[in-house]
């Protein structure tokens, strides 16, 4: 087993829903021999997730992760290019070949909207962490160039987490004289991209996108799949920021 699908495993067991199967699984065994603490457990477990699920929670959770604000389009010409991090890929069927998922596919979007109003030379990074055909800084360029009719001037195809993005990526712009960049990401990774990015030597001009939402009124209060994919968003960014301190 790879350390990388370890930490998928890892990933599934922790987060909402596969944390709620397992701490509901503990549960049940406790209450074997304390009945009492195994409900209380179980209560608190449905109680929390059911919480997750709220998109007005999933806001709150989400919005210290989602600090970082777009810089202004008058900042962007300081950049000497704009750098693009993979967010995932969907899954392929047997009639389908691998694509992008939508976080990557917003980032890509975002991108070549900004390469358009300024010509700056795109970095695309992304290795292929699962051991798959391609990486994600291959998908991406397939889909700037079948959807913007664009092509990036560099692709980093072996970077495995948001940490090896900016050291391989910095590696490429400092070979090119080139010391900012323009950083697209989704919102909620954009504080802890930003952070490894100048870690690594690499001031950044922040590009955010897709920021976490609610539906209006009432709605924003009802438990959904939106709510529940924020909350884990926010949680999974919220433990890799700290590990990465």
């Amino acid at each position: 087993m790879t350390s990388t699908t370890l930490l998928s495993l890892l990933k599934a067991l922790l987060f909402p829903p596969g944390g709620v199967v397992v701490g509901l699984a503990v549960a049940a065994l406790l209450a074997r021999g304390w009945p009492r603490v195994g409900a209380a457990m179980a209560v608190v477990i449905g109680v929390v997730f059911l919480l997750l699920c709220i998109p007005r929670v999933s806001l709150w959770l989400s919005a210290p992760i989602e600090r970082v604000s777009a810089a202004a389009p008058a900042q962007w010409n300081r950049a000497g290019a704009i750098v693009v991090l993979g967010g995932g890929r969907a899954a392929a069927s047997s009639k389908e070949s691998e694509r992008l998922n939508l976080d990557s596919f917003a980032r890509v979007a975002e991108a070549a909207r900004i390469a358009r109003a300024t010509k700056l030379p795109l970095l695309l990074t992304g290795g292929a962490p699962g051991g798959e055909r391609r990486s994600e800084a291959q998908l991406m360029a397939q889909a700037l160039d079948q959807s913007f009719a664009q092509q990036p001037r560099w692709l980093e195809n072996d970077s495995r987490n948001t940490a090896e993005n900016a050291r391989y990526s910095a590696t490429i712009l400092k070979e090119n004289g080139i010391d900012t960049v323009v950083l697209v990401t989704t919102a909620f990774h954009m504080a802890r991209a930003q952070r490894d990015f100048e870690r690594a030597g690499i001031h950044v001009i922040a590009a955010p996108t897709g920021f976490s939402s609610a539906p209006p009124g009432v709605l924003g209060w009802l438990p959904s799949t939106l709510g529940l994919a924020q909350s884990q968003r926010a949680l999974h960014e919220a433990i890799g920021w700290l590990v990465g301190r």
